[in-house]
């Protein structure tokens, strides 16, 4: 499998520490032995022989470009459970990673250059390039019968344009929040938001900060706070509001999106309540945001962040153990909004019908391949055949209980379906509002601006 540094000149310039090594390392060949992942030999040898009946037990050969977001250990992950594709058909899956995935897609379908597939965790992608008719209807290449039935109706109604599915969901997360069980002493079963704010309130003034922050990302810097607002808007004013969003028939200058601001910058703009204050979070590598956890001592209990939190901060800790020490619960909010959760992931698109990537895609669908990625114990995955029992992770097994269980609305988030200078706006606005205060309603307008 070949994984490759982009272009420099397409990485932006402020990339953040821990990627900027991560890419280094990988360009050198030295990421694979410092971070190799091994999976199940059970379901590696299951997914193979699943592999093989996708080109006839024949070992077809050739290649499958992809452009996408990953790198580091997740993408290892990712290559792992790749591998039995690869041993089973001899077709090369060449991964290319950047942090600048939307421009650097952009460019090369305007060259003409196109990867065969790209894995973007943006909906508006998909719509975009399927508008353009860029896009291959993989429900047409795949057999929708690999895909109904499957995977949510949600999920593959935001992957549909005009009827016609144009993309495969993987890896899948949602953002609850995250708290070391051993100095997290607030409410537990479905608090409001005031009740947890309440807790939170009391124990900065008992001079121990509740609440972990970082988020510098480079050019995504402001991210997490992006995703803690639009789930504090989902739970607080309710799925209308989070879609008037992203249809744009709400304002993001609205009442209940500045609420949600102000809620965040209660916590974000006050040393008291984050470690550091907002200099050191908007310094601080976002990956870093679940080390104050468990420090000794710990600096902060709760966090706001997805699924891939505990596999992100057992790599810093590895000793610490799910849910005995590091637990998760929904996001607070009002009762009526407690049945829907945000949702993010990665959607494959097809950029070209190739024996290659029709075998790849079927590949990602099956239960071998999924099974293999919730394996891995980073992420839930989208495919509901994969059941709880599937995972042997304790938090992505009740996060998956969570997040796909009967009952629960999947609500997309803005960020994943707007055009992207709505979404860098939205990240700028996020560290302006952080470093200035004052500047909230221009925060807005500017967001509301960028449609």
């Amino acid at each position: 499998m070949v994984f490759r540094k982009t272009e420099k000149a397409l990485i932006p310039r402020r990339l953040s520490t821990c990627l900027a090594v991560a890419l280094a390392l990988a360009s050198s060949g030295r990421l694979a032995h410092a971070q190799a992942v091994e999976l199940p030999k059970p379901l590696l040898d299951a997914a193979q022989t699943y592999a093989s009946t996708l080109t006839g037990g024949q070992k077809i050969g050739g290649k499958v470009s992809i452009l996408g977001v990953n790198g580091g250990r997740e993408l290892e992950m990712l290559k792992a459970a790749w591998a039995p594709f690869q041993a089973a058909t001899g077709i090369v899956v060449d991964y290319t990673g950047t942090t600048d995935f939307a421009a650097v897609l952009q460019t090369r379908v305007q060259a003409g250059d196109p990867p065969d597939l790209a894995g973007s965790t943006n909906i508006n992608n998909l719509v975009r390039y399927a508008k353009r008719g860029a896009l291959k209807d993989v429900g047409a290449m795949i057999g929708d019968a690999s895909l109904q039935g499957k995977f949510d109706p949600g999920l593959l109604n935001a992957a549909s344009v005009n009827g016609k599915i144009y993309g495969v969901w993987t890896e899948l997360n949602n953002f609850m929040v995250w708290y070391n069980a051993h100095t997290y002493d607030g409410p537990k079963d479905n608090p409001t938001w005031e009740q947890f704010d309440a807790w939170a309130v009391r124990r900065a003034a008992a001079g121990k900060t509740p609440w972990c922050y970082t988020d510098e990302r480079g050019a995504s810097s402001g991210a997490i706070a992006g995703n803690w607002i639009q789930a504090y808007i989902l739970k607080n004013s309710g799925p209308k509001t989070l879609q008037g969003l992203a249809d744009g028939s709400i304002s993001w200058t609205a009442p209940e999106v500045k609420a949600a601001f102000e809620a965040f910058g209660k916590i974000a703009l006050d040393p008291k309540m984050v470690p550091g204050g907002p200099v050191a979070a908007m310094s601080t590598p976002a990956v870093k945001i679940g080390t104050g956890l468990f420090y000794e001592p710990p600096q902060c209990s709760v966090l706001l962040w997805g699924t891939y939190a505990y596999g992100v901060t057992s790599i810093i800790y590895p000793k610490i153990k799910p849910i005995e020490d590091l637990d998760f619960m929904p996001v607070p909010g009002k009762p009526e909004n407690a049945n829907y959760e945000t949702f993010g992931g990665t959607l494959y698109l097809a950029f070209r019908d190739t024996p290659q990537v029709k075998a790849f895609l079927s590949y990602l669908v099956s239960d071998q391949a999924q099974k293999l990625v919730a394996s891995a114990g980073n992420w839930t995955v989208a495919s509901q055949a994969i059941q709880p029992s599937d995972y042997s992770n304790p938090v992505l097994k009740r996060a998956r209980e969570t997040l796909l269980k009967p009952g629960v609305t999947l609500v997309a988030q803005p960020t994943q379906v707007v055009d992207p200078p709505v979404i860098q706006a939205f990240w700028k606005g996020i560290v302006q509002y952080v470093l200035d205060p004052n500047s909230l309603d221009e925060v807005l307008q500017s967001i509301d601006a960028a449609k």
